[in-house]
């Protein structure tokens, strides 16, 4: 709470209260988090005395204060396996309507999924997954900052100009700049574009931070809960003022750090740097609560606030994971913490053995007093050596291989501990695709916590982006995502709940087992039972095969099944789409009668259901009318060419009516009358499958002349009956 509670808000020296008091209770966290970077890169000691190390590894000896340190990059390997596990997963979002047989749940799922789809192509989402991955095991959090910036993206106009007194300039028709907008004379100037302030599209920004520049209030148990959290960055004092040059007083907030000098850590020079001419700009973000209702965000100096407002929506845009988390401590730690001790025993022992053969490496010649060496005669390949007295003995040097088995036990307890050792262990060249899953199964069931928290972050940062973007992204961005057939549902996209109530977002892990193991399925699925599928259900199967793209292969199965979901759409929303003569309209009887047998159903709008029962009565009479055409088209001539056939069915006898005889009848018209029977028994086949109260209606609509209540058909349309086209064109 702000000293002054009357106020409301924060001042100047609330915020740098807070900022002291959260700098101080992570400050040693904050520093194993910086040497965690440094033991992965691999500078465990200063670059600065390489030079100095290299003057001892020449040394034919070591004084007791020369010390020679080695590093074995043990835990670089160690992290890059962690991470790689993490990513070959495949983390993700999928979505899934929360209630899975609600229309509309399915049509929003679908939308939210085309919009976050766009997102990742847009900006390049699988690349920032790669260095989130490496914050999350490395530092031991990932932390990413989201935003939309105004000022980003591609230029699609200026700002008008305006003139020293503050009016909006014009240009007339000779291109001249002006203060009248032409409405004396009875014209329309356009309005003078200032090429000094772009008018930018705007885009979102996944801005990266640093676990050590996230500060937290000190009484906080858990981050993602925190009532604040502060971002600090330094950047250009000149950037500062471009970027708030509309601030009042700006300079003289960013002139106020000029001549103090940062001491700025920097992994790639293996410690830390001074910086000049830059300023730390603290960024407060409060969560909705009492004192903020729409959250708050404050951007300060040490000096001065620079800019402060509600936050867009009320939604908090820092999104937090941490790898591990020790008890008492809402921070997260990385796995580096672990190998901290094994590496520094791995260093000690490689440095020993570098060390003796330092010293001791050399063979050494010994003699004894009187004992006399000289150079013998040279031979071509032969090197000979002459000696008086006793004979030399020769002193083998040391490599020191007795610190080998030491180091290498440590090596291999440091990867059991890590939990990897299985994953250095070599593979036969081919296995069983079922032995494949089990055994990636058992490997996964390791890092499956690590995973399955790296996923959680990704779902609320997917959370977080689709709650801005219903906000920020224009409607011409929405239907470049989601398709020009789906721009009459962007109110749909707009209007829907928060996604923890309508729609759920689920983690999914389609690694390479995993889609193996998808695919072994639908592959089954299509041998046993794929003869029994309709068309259209064969086409939902191919659509879910992980290894092949066959959306557009196999759109033609699937078309029916898209044009009833938006009709039972516009439906729910009150519209009543038309129904057109090509329809498949058993199909479209069976959808819409199964949506108005639904549990909620009944609780839609009077008119809704009204409308219901209108498209299925139509979509009814349409049925009946082209199963009475076709009957009739059917009727005329029956052919009577080719030999007779006796048939086992008795007739009377011409001859003598008292007798009967086995009928004979043309070939051509038996022919003609099995097709007829085919023909009409999969009709009956087709029906059969519908409700039988719809069935019943049909039949009535068949047994009449035409459809009741449509006009007859004009110039060119059928005599014997009536065609309800223009009745629901």
């Amino acid at each position: 709470m702000p000293k002054n509670r009357m106020s409301q808000k924060h001042s100047i020296e609330d915020l740098n209260s807070l900022y002291r008091d959260a700098e101080t209770v992570d400050q040693e966290i904050f520093a194993e988090q910086r040497s965690n970077l440094l033991l992965v890169s691999g500078e465990h000691y200063n670059r600065r005395m390489s030079s100095f190390y290299r003057r001892i590894r020449e040394a034919k000896d070591l004084s007791n204060e020369q010390k020679l340190r080695l590093t074995k990059n043990h835990i670089q390997r160690i992290c890059k396996i962690y991470s790689n596990n993490i990513i070959s997963a495949n983390p993700g979002v999928g979505f899934s309507p929360k209630n899975e047989k609600e229309v509309h749940d399915q049509k929003v799922s679908k939308l939210h999924h085309a919009v976050w789809r766009d997102a990742v192509e847009k900006y390049s989402i699988d690349e920032l997954i790669d260095d989130w991955a490496d914050n999350y095991v490395q530092i031991g959090e990932t932390i990413v900052k989201l935003f939309w910036d105004a000022s980003a993206g591609k230029i699609k106009g200026y700002e008008q100009k305006l003139n020293k007194q503050g009016q909006p300039l014009f240009l007339d028709p000779n291109g001249q700049e002006t203060t009248d907008d032409g409405s004396m004379m009875g014209m329309q100037f356009q309005p003078a574009p200032d090429q000094s302030r772009p008018v930018h599209e705007g885009e979102f920004v996944f801005e990266e931070v640093f676990g050590f520049n996230c500060l937290r209030p000190p009484e906080a148990k858990d981050i993602r809960k925190a009532p604040w959290l502060c971002v600090r960055k330094m950047i250009d004092r000149e950037e500062l003022i471009a970027r708030f040059r509309d601030i009042p007083g700006i300079e003289k907030l960013a002139q106020s750090s000029q001549d103090e000098t940062f001491l700025v850590f920097d992994s790639g020079k293996g410690g830390y740097s001074h910086a000049k001419d830059q300023v730390l700009l603290r960024e407060f973000y409060f969560r909705p609560c009492t004192l903020y209702p729409n959250g708050y965000f404050y951007f300060s100096t040490k000096e001065g606030i620079v800019a402060e407002g509600e936050l867009p929506g009320g939604v908090f845009p820092i999104i937090f994971r941490g790898f591990d988390r020790v008890q008492t401590t809402p921070r997260g730690r990385a796995v580096v913490k672990t190998l901290r001790p094994y590496q520094a025993e791995i260093n000690r022992a490689a440095s020993k053995m570098a060390e003796h053969q330092i010293t001791l490496g050399d063979d050494k010649l010994l003699i004894q007093n009187g004992t006399k060496v000289s150079a013998g005669v040279s031979l071509p390949g032969v090197r000979t050596v002459n000696y008086t007295g006793m004979e030399p003995k020769i002193l083998q040097g040391r490599d020191g291989s007795q610190y080998l088995n030491y180091m290498t036990t440590q090596i291999a307890e440091m990867y059991q501990v890590a939990m990897v050792q299985e994953e250095t262990a070599e593979l036969p060249a081919q296995l069983d695709p079922y032995v494949m899953l089990f055994r990636s199964a058992r490997q996964k069931k390791q890092f499956q916590r690590y995973i399955k928290g790296f996923e959680r972050f990704l779902i609320d940062l997917v959370k977080t982006y689709l709650k801005l973007a219903k906000i920020h992204l224009p409607d011409d961005a929405v239907i470049y995502a989601i398709g020009t057939n789906e721009a009459v549902n962007i109110a749909e996209f707009r209007s829907s709940s928060d996604l923890c109530y309508e729609v759920k977002v689920e983690a999914q892990s389609d690694d390479i087992e995993t889609k193996l193991g998808k695919q072994i399925v639908i592959n089954h699925a299509l041998q046993y039972v794929g003869t029994q599928l309709k068309p259209e259900d064969i086409g939902k199967l191919m659509r879910q095969m992980p290894y092949a793209n066959f959306d557009q292969s196999f759109d033609d199965l699937t078309l029916d099944y898209d044009n009833v979901t938006n009709d039972v759409l516009a439906l729910d929303r009150g519209e009543t789409p038309p129904v057109h003569p090509y329809d498949p309209h058993p199909y479209f009887i069976k959808r819409l009668t199964a949506r108005m047998r639904q549990a909620d159903f009944k609780f839609l709008p009077p008119q809704v259901q009204m409308n219901y029962q209108q498209k299925v009565a139509l979509h009814e009479k349409m049925e009946a009318f082209n199963q009475l055409q076709i009957q009739r088209a059917k009727q005329g001539y029956i052919p009577t060419g080719g030999y007779l056939v006796v048939c086992d069915l008795y007739m009377p006898d011409p001859k003598n009516p008292n007798k009967t005889q086995r009928a004979r009848l043309p070939y051509e018209s038996l022919v003609w009358l099995i097709k007829q029977l085919e023909a009409q028994g999969s009709g009956l086949a087709e029906l059969q499958t519908m409700n039988s109260g719809v069935l019943a209606e049909i039949s009535q609509h068949a047994t009449q002349s035409s459809p009741p209540g449509l006009p007859a058909p004009q110039g060119g349309g059928m005599s014997n009956g009536a065609s309800p086209w223009s009745a629901v064109a």
